[in-house]
């Protein structure tokens, strides 16, 4: 059975990479206010009809051609806290006590406030179709979480549930990091938002969402692979972000035996979406324009916390700090170049009859030879430029990314030296190493016991001066290659622009895999036919 999709914000065109990998859609009508936008979707999906680019209300609901599919993108932005400013969209029955003037009135940006209302355009497309005797089957609203802060959140979906035969409706709470796919790309990249799904009643069936929102995850206690259960922190929310210290809601484990352990889904490190054959970038200490204040101190509790390992740091915005591991998934991505890599060297012996053993540029140099043996072989974590929340923050390399945004560049690559001593430096614990001289000792912090002492003076005192260890550490941006993939892009996606167009245009898309996975159990519902949930 081919079911259609119309895609209104179609954007970078995300959703509509997802949703094309679900058995049975196919993309028939695409719709964007940018022109730029439509030029990309339309190269990346040239079968697909696309509306010239214009103002989404102004569409004539009556010409469009109908599909069984809608998937809606409003703009974000006028939602989000990203933007560090007040909100008022959730309170506007208290504007008085909340006044931005003497008078008691409220001052908001009246473009703002008509960008929120591009969610009312959903309803308002499904009435149309309704009233033409052809209701669409099932649809999905994607946005930011604090989209349900909304005030006339429940007058909306109540909107959407009475049309035409009727709609069921299901809030979904879902960070691009823990959807796994059936073909598309995983996300290496933590990035929280909220969906809508919507399917007719008189379908007689309902999504298996146990089936296609449950990630795989470890527990310990039971020693084995589990399908983890959202697990939401307090009664009542339904909607938030994920993590176990500053989330609303965890995943625990699904069975009584180990009383539902807290578990941690398995995720794509942000490794995955580095380009490691780039220059790693300059040295800190020989830049030409100092980084920010701001950005060094980031670098500086990256280097604390992953001394050894290359980290992303943020790098301008004002709503997250931590430097990011890259074992860990990217920060969610937004339309700013946000995050540098950092990369703190180490000394890499090339000589056939040399030891294995790497050496931090905390540590002495091994003896010079007369030949050019020794190399720097450059480890990583991520940082975002980034205020607010993120300011002191850092992720390893071997996490997802943070979030990218719709703003630019908000990801630094940074790599610092790997000695676990000088971990301990960074960390405050001393500032020095107890060097022995006799040939087989090795340097020891001050937190560990002194080697054995003998009849002659044979231990050193040194320093370690952190400042000098963060300027030995490169930086550089991420590329609009390594932010495509972060947000699950294929490399076979055709941007067009300049840096700063692209990273705007990912920053702002959908992750293709949430659509797979959310379109697949709408499609099992529709057709009564069931997926496989690993493709071939």
């Amino acid at each position: 059975m081919s079911l259609r999709s119309t895609v209104y914000f179609a954007g970078w065109g995300g959703d509509s990479l997802g949703w094309e990998e679900v058995p049975g859609i196919e993309l028939r009508l695409a719709a964007n206010h940018n022109p730029v936008c439509v030029e990309v979707h339309t190269l990346n999906f040239p079968d697909a009809e696309h509306l010239p680019p214009g103002d989404v209300e102004a569409i004539d609901l009556a010409t469009l051609p109908y599909t069984e599919l809608f998937w809606a993108s409003p703009a974000c932005p006028a939602w989000t806290d990203a933007k560090g400013r007040k909100r008022y969209f959730d309170k506007s029955n208290q504007y008085t006590l909340l006044s931005d003037d003497e008078l008691g009135t409220v001052i908001e940006d009246p473009a703002e406030a008509r960008s929120r209302g591009l969610v009312e355009q959903i309803p308002r497309y499904l009435r149309a179709m309704a009233g033409r005797g052809t209701p669409v089957l099932a649809g999905v609203m994607e946005n930011v979480i604090q989209c349900r802060r909304w005030d006339q959140w429940d007058r909306w979906l109540r909107a959407i549930e009475s049309i035409g035969p009727g709609y069921e409706t299901r809030v979904i709470a879902l960070n691009s990091m823990h959807a796994v796919p059936r073909r598309c790309l995983p996300a290496p990249q933590s990035r929280d938002r909220l969906y809508v799904a919507y399917w007719l009643k008189s379908l007689g069936r309902r999504p298996d969402w146990d089936k296609w929102l449950r990630p795989k995850a470890w527990c310990p206690t039971c020693d084995r692979v589990v399908d983890a259960v959202q697990s939401w922190k307090q009664p009542g929310i339904d909607m938030g972000r994920y993590g176990a210290r500053h989330g609303q809601y965890v995943y625990r484990c699904p069975a009584k035996s180990c009383r539902f352990q807290i578990v941690e889904p398995f995720t794509v490190p942000a490794a995955a979406a580095i380009d490691w054959s780039l220059d790693p970038g300059e040295k800190i200490g020989e830049r030409a324009r100092p980084l920010a204040a701001a950005t060094m101190e980031r670098i500086r509790i990256g280097l604390a916390k992953f001394a050894g390992e290359s980290f992303l740091t943020p790098a301008g915005g004002t709503w997250r700090a931590d430097p990011t591991a890259l074992s860990a998934p990217m920060p969610a991505r937004t339309t700013r170049e946000s995050d540098g890599l950092v990369v703190p060297p180490l000394i890499v012996q090339t000589s056939k009859r040399a030891d294995l053993t790497a050496r931090s540029t905390g540590q002495p140099l091994p003896t010079q030879t007369t030949r050019r043996e020794l190399a720097v072989a450059i480890p990583p974590f991520i940082t975002s430029l980034r205020g607010g929340g993120s300011r002191k923050t850092a992720r390893h390399v071997g996490e997802p990314l943070g979030t990218f945004s719709a703003r630019g560049f908000h990801h630094g690559l940074v790599q610092p030296p790997g000695s676990t001593a000088v971990v301990e430096q960074l960390a405050g614990t001393r500032e020095q190493l107890l060097v022995p001289y006799y040939r087989t000792g090795l340097a020891r912090p001050l937190t560990e016991p002194m080697g054995t002492l003998t009849t002659r003076d044979r231990h050193g005192l040194l320093g370690i001066d952190p400042d000098r260890i963060l300027a030995e550490c490169t930086f550089r941006m991420l590329e609009p290659d390594e932010i495509r993939a972060g947000m699950a892009f294929p490399p076979t996606y055709i941007p067009i622009g300049d840096k700063r167009t692209q990273a705007a245009g990912y920053g702002n898309a959908v992750t293709p895999p949430v659509p797979e996975v959310i379109g697949c159990a709408l499609v099992e519902a529709i057709t009564g036919e069931p997926i496989e949930r690993t493709a071939a």
